[in-house]
């Protein structure tokens, strides 16, 4: 008998591999939305569906057709809905059940199998790492011992699902030094908009903090808020939400290093679909041209030509040299780069040149 794990968090990965030694069943891991489908599924004809941390819908298909098993940071019914773990602490709560149940249509409102207790002491990355284990034994537990699934009892308590202007400190609902620790490490988690401070034409994002007596001792950044033309407020916006779908591995610094180069008025273009940034390309300019630094699409969105799209504008609108530096030279070999020297990380310098056709002008005054 098979099972799969579906999760869109890095620390919830190698969950599959360590399930399928302890328990000596096949478990298989899903980490992209558009892997979850109902033919992936008949193919690989799970019993049962497990979702620790998983950040989008389950389609109706899924639901109905396999057993789907989901894991909630509350003592459900209360708190039901989203951010469980910023409403918890903002609440004043120092621990939480972690509930597993079956996923229906309505919203965390499915049967319970079981519920275990999770302290919420620590940032929110040591706090999901810490439910990470747990949910490991909770699966184990309903594969051996198959709980039946019981009704929620009690009256629901629904939470409201934070947005990313909610990270900001100067709105936040804070009296002590405490509501600042509290506020700061719940958001301090890899893909979640951090606490910040908006001072000056700048942002500043906090993190990695610790309460000492008297003060608060953690790290910053700061940024420019011009520094990056971004439609969406709140933890960097939708173009380092992309950066991070596209490189969910650690450090997870691409789009911090974006930063760290970007100039007003450097070539930045993005491709957007129903809202959301898919894709994007940027060119740090210099007096010759640019260098083109960071070219991503969503992986939802690739083999449709939006890299092309995005990398054939950016030449068109910006003659000149331009350059770059790949571990993929055959694509930019297609759209016309030329590789002149390999680096000693193995990667290929490349180089385009376009001429400007744009006509000189006369002054006949």
């Amino acid at each position: 008998m098979s099972y799969v794990i579906a999760t869109s968090r890095p620390w919830n990965e190698i969950m599959a591999a360590r399930l399928s030694e302890r328990t000596g069943q096949p478990f298989h891991l899903i980490t992209r939305k558009e892997d979850l489908t109902p033919e992936r599924l008949r193919e690989i004809a799970p019993r049962t569906v497990f979702f620790p941390h998983w950040s989008h819908l389950i389609p109706a298909t899924i639901q109905e057709g396999w057993e789907c098993v989901i894991f909630h940071m509350t003592d459900l019914p209360y708190g039901r809905g989203g951010s469980p773990l910023q409403n918890l602490i903002q609440r004043g709560h120092r621990e939480t059940q972690l509930t597993a149940l079956r996923c229906v249509a309505e919203l965390d409102a499915g049967p319970v199998y079981l519920k275990r207790p999770l302290c919420l002491e620590g940032s929110a990355s040591e706090i999901f790492l810490r439910a990470a284990g747990l949910i490991e034994d909770m699966i184990e537990t309903i594969i051996r011992e198959a709980p039946t699934p019981q009704p929620q009892q009690g009256e629901p308590m629904v939470f409201r699902r934070r947005k990313p202007e909610d990270s900001d400190l100067d709105q936040a609902p804070i009296q002590s030094l405490n509501d600042f620790f509290d506020f700061i490490r719940m958001l301090d988690a890899d893909g979640y908009p951090r606490a910040f401070l908006d001072l000056h034409g700048h942002r500043m994002e906090l993190s990695r903090v610790q309460l000492e007596q008297d003060r608060l001792v953690g790290t910053f950044v700061l940024y420019r808020q011009d520094a990056m033309p971004d439609q969406d407020s709140g933890g960097g916006g939708m173009i380092k939400r992309l950066l991070e779908r596209c490189y969910p591995k650690p450090p997870r610094d691409v789009f911090q290093r974006m930063l760290s180069r970007y100039r007003p008025g450097d070539p930045l273009y993005t491709l957007e679909h129903q809202g959301n940034t898919v894709g994007m390309v940027y060119c740090a300019r210099h007096s010759k041209g640019g260098h083109l630094e960071n070219l991503a699409v969503d992986p939802a969105y690739r083999g449709k030509g939006l890299a092309d799209q995005l990398v054939n504008a950016l030449i068109k609108d910006n003659p000149g040299v331009i350059t770059l530096t790949t571990r993929i030279p055959t694509y930019f070999i297609r759209l016309g780069f030329k590789p002149i020297q390999t680096l000693p990380d193995q990667s290929s310098l490349m180089i385009k040149t376009t001429p400007n056709t744009q006509q000189p002008t006369t002054n006949n005054q």
